[in-house]
């Protein structure tokens, strides 16, 4: 299992507006192929800030399999108009130490 960590940053004060489209989006993200879990958490001490955590079966399923296919397309099209920049996306082994 990796986990994917992404950093959204959103435009200022559109924290509500990116959790509806999250929303609208999350089935195409939960029916991917090896997905297994996810949640989109806000910062505490930045309100325009979420942290993306995607459990994959393994890397190739989200960088082969969901980041080029068209529901990656469709659910990026709902979030980006929304961010203030591109997300910034890492992997982590599942466990890994802090």
């Amino acid at each position: 299992m990796v986990i994917e960590l992404a950093i959204l940053r959103v435009l200022p004060g559109n924290g509500p507006a990116l959790e509806d489209a999250f929303d609208a989006v999350r089935p195409l993200l939960a029916a991917a192929d090896g997905h297994l879990r996810h949640r989109l958490v806000q910062a505490m001490d930045e309100r325009d800030t979420f942290l993306l955590e995607v459990a994959w079966r393994d890397l190739e399923a989200h960088v082969n399999g969901f980041e080029p296919s068209e529901a990656h397309a469709h659910f990026m099209a709902a979030l980006e108009p929304l961010l203030r920049e591109q997300p910034v996306v890492i992997h982590v082994p599942h466990g890994a130490a802090p």
